[in-house]
């Protein structure tokens, strides 16, 4: 017998659910301190009481903030590659392609390389402690102004394909400024190339909150235009007939995607390929569809990302690998996978 498909999707939702939630609770007890299941749920029932103790201290100060920070990248991240694929009709699109990662990487870079913070910012400890995430991520509002303006001069229509070749003559025009301003500098070398490799360590509650505000916004946003990308899907002709302005829908998607990988790559670095295999993994066990593809992306590149980041602390403890070369070894192989798959499917 053949499931309902709104209790399919209900299933897949609660299993992802209860996946992500497994995930987050393993990452908060398993690190170099090793937290007992009971001794997590004492400490996570009992966060506001002011008694002392080393597992609250471990979970509260290091590893709630990190997991939760970890979790809201990899949604924000997931969600807009299969919002950008579905924009630009091409398996391959996502915001790093469109050079959103390289603006945040130039704008980041330049305050970690020159000390680039205004007087204001140097005055105040949590303006100062995000000059360089502001920097990063004005930097990457920047580059997706630009690529849109260049994209519209070339293509009226912006198609999809204009848009990533856009996207990719910026992002080698950036990333050549801040292989410059690298030479440069060289004192501050090793600190720019640790956080391009992603970290969510010591980043505090005011990366968490910005981060998750900035998610949480973006996604529910983008479930509001679930029709609209199924039909922008389909091809502008068809999103024509069916009254969708094609163009126009395409600047509010790609900015919205914009907005939530610019904040999310301007706190934790460029974490790759979490944006590219997600978004095709969902699809495949989900369907086309975005009303259930985006929160489903939503919880598995979370918890991608949860996962990624605990492995990256724990397989060489006490030293702590890069976030974004986890993911790579791990999507890389996956993705090449999935393509294959399709590859032969359609042969």
């Amino acid at each position: 017998m053949v499931p309902h498909p709104k209790s399919r999707a209900v299933s897949l939702l609660a299993l992802s659910t209860a996946g992500s939630i497994s995930c987050m609770l393993l990452a908060l007890a398993v690190g170099t301190v090793w937290i007992s299941p009971r001794s997590l749920f004492s400490a996570l029932s009992s966060l506001n009481s002011p008694e002392p103790s080393l597992e609250k201290a471990i979970i509260l100060s290091l590893r709630l903030p990190r997991v939760l920070l970890a979790f809201a990248a990899g949604a924000a991240f997931s969600v807009s590659g299969a919002a950008l694929q579905a924009v630009l009709k091409n398996p391959l699109a996502s915001p790093f392609t469109l050079g959103v990662s390289a603006g945040a990487s130039l704008g980041a870079g330049s305050v970690i390389l020159f000390g680039l913070s205004s007087s204001l910012a140097a005055a105040s400890g949590i303006l100062s402690l995000a000059s360089a995430p502001l920097a990063g991520f004005l930097m990457a509002m920047l580059t997706v102004g630009i690529l849109l303006r260049f994209s519209r001069a070339v293509d009226p229509d912006l198609s999809g394909t204009t848009v990533i070749l856009a996207g990719m003559v910026i992002s080698l025009f950036l990333n050549a400024l801040l292989t410059l301003a690298t030479a440069l500098s060289r004192e501050s070398v090793q600190r720019l190339v640790f956080w391009q490799m992603g970290s969510f360590a010591l980043k505090g509650p005011y990366a968490v909150v910005v981060v998750w505000v900035t998610a949480l916004a973006g996604i529910s946003l983008l479930s509001l235009f679930h029709r609209e990308l199924d039909i922008l899907t389909f091809g502008d002709d068809e999103a024509v007939s069916l009254g969708v302005n094609s163009g126009r829908m395409r600047v509010i998607l790609i900015a919205i995607s914009a907005v939530m990988t610019g904040t999310a790559v301007s706190f934790v670095g460029v974490i790759g390929f979490v944006d590219l295999a997600v978004p095709h993994a969902v699809r495949r066990i989900a369907g086309p569809a975005h009303r259930l593809l985006i929160p489903l992306c939503a919880l598995w590149g979370g918890t991608l990302m949860v996962a990624a980041d605990l492995i990256a602390r724990i397989v060489l403890a006490p030293t702590e690998l890069p976030v974004g070369a986890v993911t790579a070894l791990l999507g890389a192989p996956f993705f090449a996978r999935l393509w294959m798959h399709a590859g032969r499917r359609d042969r």
